[in-house]
């Protein structure tokens, strides 16, 4: 494709994410369903296009406030302005990508042209310090609370691309067995430097047609999300439930440290998540997990029968996604700060009742892909000044009886966060049941 058309084409996707109620991927990968004929390289610059567009789109629409425009011309507008003040592209050389025709944008109007020279003269130097930052306002001071003196850092993490990250299912192969077969395909994959089972690839790539995949040898997740599913430290042999299983990615990983051994009860929501996890599972070779939706009648009546009958619960939770920021940049704008304190409160309520499932010595683990205190410290303390039965463990403690590195946090719980650990922003705590 040519400059001009992948121009087009990122107007074109970006006007489908912002039109549209579902996740930004979703709907990326269906518009790329629907363009076979585009090749990899086209599909990758302009899907990050957008994306950058999504992560700096503060920023970008700062630069047009202020602008008439229909909706149907704002994701053309947030397209030139992105080309030229982040892209660095002049109003002469984006005029040459706009010819009209078929493939590529209709010619500049002379509004528009006179819109570039405009916003060309706005410093960022004038930008309120939220705008700069490419987050929403009301995040600014929960933010702050969480890094103080390292908040810019941190922020601007989030800014950039995420890495493409592999889980090696060990239940079929080892990581060093993959990490040859990738590198010999020309993959340039690396060992992640925290999670034992984790892969990192330099580049994107499609996967889901790869043999690996479809034996079932290796799932997408994030290296974060892999620290979070060993440090449950699930045995063979144990009861463990998965309370917010989602699509099951830790679910799986799970299922791996406990070699298939034991019992693994996955539960949500949301029935087509749970579909979505059978599929991952039987690729996976894994068969000691049963599913149950929440909304299931006989599930809730299910859950009161088991009370103090499994060895580990995991809760992680609902929450704001503001540590998955930089993979989902579209929750910037579709995430209220409204939405949060409704979330505290939902997160409490599923803490007190994952809480009774855990029998005497097991353990209930609490995690967030959250950066904000209020989902994550506060609802610790909160849970364990309302339940003196329960205990929290240190997590290094745990960290230290299962890996060689050094533990990667500060306190008794782990913040996971990208400008430290080049990870997803994931928070954990362990707490113990007294025996």
């Amino acid at each position: 494709m040519t400059p001009g058309a992948r121009l087009q084409a990122t107007i074109v996707l970006l006007d489908a994410v912002l039109s549209s109620d579902a996740p930004a991927d979703r709907v990326v990968t269906q518009y790329f369903r629907q363009c076979r004929y585009m090749g990899s390289t086209d599909r990758r610059v302009i899907s990050e296009s957008v994306y950058q567009i999504l992560r700096r789109y503060e920023e970008v629409a700062w630069y047009l406030q202020g602008v008439p425009y229909h909706r149907q011309d704002w994701a053309r507008l947030l397209a030139l302005a992105y080309t030229h003040k982040v892209q660095r592209v002049s109003p002469d050389q984006i005029q040459t990508l706009c010819q009209g025709g078929s493939f590529t944008p209709t010619p500049l109007s002379p509004v528009e042209q006179m819109l570039l020279k405009e916003i060309g003269r706005l410093e960022p130097g004038a930008m309120p310090l939220p705008v700069r930052l490419n987050i929403p306002a009301w995040s600014l001071p929960h933010l702050e609370a969480t890094f103080g003196n390292e908040m810019e850092a941190a922020v601007s993490a989030l800014n950039q691309p995420a890495p493409l990250d592999l889980r090696v299912n060990t239940l079929k192969t080892t990581r060093d067995r993959v990490l040859e077969q990738l590198n010999t395909e020309g993959f340039e994959a690396t060992p992640t430097p925290w999670s034992p089972v984790g892969i990192r690839l330099k580049e994107r790539r499609p996967l889901s047609g790869h043999e690996l995949w479809k034996k079932g040898e290796i799932e997408v997740q994030d290296e974060g999300s892999q620290l979070l599913a060993l440090l449950v430290n699930a045995r063979p042999g144990m009861a463990v439930i998965d309370y917010c299983a989602g699509a099951g990615g830790k679910t799986l990983a799970l299922a791996a440290t406990m070699e298939n051994r034991g019992r693994i009860v996955a539960t949500d929501l949301a029935e087509w998540r749970l579909e979505r996890s059978r599929e991952r599972l039987r690729r996976a070779g894994i068969h000691n997990v049963e599913f149950r939706s929440l909304n299931d009648e006989a599930t809730i009546k299910w859950l009161k029968r088991q009370a103090a009958r499994f060895d580990r619960v995991l809760v992680d939770a609902p929450c704001s996604g503001s540590g998955t920021w930089r993979r989902n940049p579209d929750l910037k704008r579709r995430f209220l700060e409204k939405d949060l304190s409704e979330l505290i409160t939902k997160q409490q309520l599923i803490l007190r009742r994952a809480a009774s499932l855990v029998k005497p010595g097991g353990r209930l683990i609490y995690a967030t892909c959250s950066l904000f205190k209020g989902e994550n410290d506060n609802q610790i303390t909160a849970f364990l000044n309302a339940h003196p039965n329960f205990h929290l463990i240190p997590v290094k403690e745990i960290w230290s009886s299962i890996f060689k590195t050094p533990f990667p946090g500060k306190e008794g719980t782990l913040q996971l966060t990208p400008h430290t650990h080049q990870v997803d922003g994931f928070f954990m705590a362990v707490m113990g049941l007294k025996a």
